[in-house]
């Protein structure tokens, strides 16, 4: 299937803003900071995943995805000051909804809910000057249709995720290589009796190109019943739109 949408890629994860200083806002012209000083945790919430909408070159296989993380304690007080490793805990959630844009009731066909709970370590030095970044990442993911009765079908996982960033500064260009490994834990044998088979245990992750303009992000896993892919392409409309446009370009292609 081929698609179409918006969306953004990232490489790293970015460190949480101070919070601001209620005397320095312009609360009279600036809502946002306004809000920010009466809903703090709003600091804790940013990007996880992928976030996009896809139109299908057959509607009939339009998508959507999205998703967010959220940091249980705060970076500035004192339980994160004296033990920093708490402060990358994280609760993640993501959606990802198959949309009928071709029929006359614009039907979902089919929606993931997949939070989770998760620990990300900051940047580990390695002391190897070509990689720039090495992230670790494990957790604790359910995944449902939100469905009841002999239409429900769930699992969970148990997840481990290395992440190695190779970049080029000058370039701004880099390449990500992230492998995930996973087990599953308490699957139903009567919905999902053999989704190890279809799904196996592993995906690897690439994202390469550069920050300013196009960047190639993939997946591939291999399983009992054979491969799969998905193959991202991204591109900054900004470039076409002198710097006013922040959305990007993006194509999809999943087998």
């Amino acid at each position: 299937t081929f698609t179409v949408s918006a969306g953004a890629p990232t490489f790293a994860e970015p460190e949480a803003m101070p919070p601001p200083d209620p005397q320095e806002v312009d609360t009279e012209t600036n809502l946002n900071a306004f809000m920010n000083i009466y809903q703090p945790y709003a600091r804790n919430l940013s990007f996880y995943q992928p976030m996009y909408f896809l139109v299908g070159l057959d509607p009939e296989e339009s998508k959507f995805q999205l998703s967010f993380k959220y940091r249980f304690f705060n970076l500035e007080k004192g339980l994160s000051q004296k033990h920093p490793w708490v402060s990358n805990i994280f609760f993640g959630y993501t959606q990802t909804s198959f949309w009928d844009l071709a029929s006359d009731s614009r039907p979902f066909e089919d929606t993931s809910y997949k939070p989770e709970l998760f620990y990300q370590t900051r940047n580990i030095d390695t002391g190897l000057a070509i990689i720039k970044g090495f992230f670790l990442q494990t957790g604790f993911q359910h995944e449902s249709n939100g469905g009841g009765g002999d239409v429900s079908r769930s699992t969970n996982y148990i997840y481990i995720e290395p992440s190695l960033i190779f970049l080029e500064e000058k370039e701004v260009a880099g390449l990500r290589i992230a492998p995930r490994f996973w087990l599953y834990v308490n699957n139903s044998d009567d919905t999902n009796p053999d989704i190890e088979d279809y799904r196996g245990y592993f995906d690897l992750g690439l994202t390469f190109g550069k920050a300013t303009s196009v960047i190639v992000d993939t997946h591939l896993r291999w399983a009992k019943e054979g491969g799969s892919a998905e193959v991202n392409l991204t591109y900054p409309l900004h470039r076409l739109f002198r710097d006013n446009l922040d959305l990007y370009f993006q194509v999809q292609y999943v087998n």
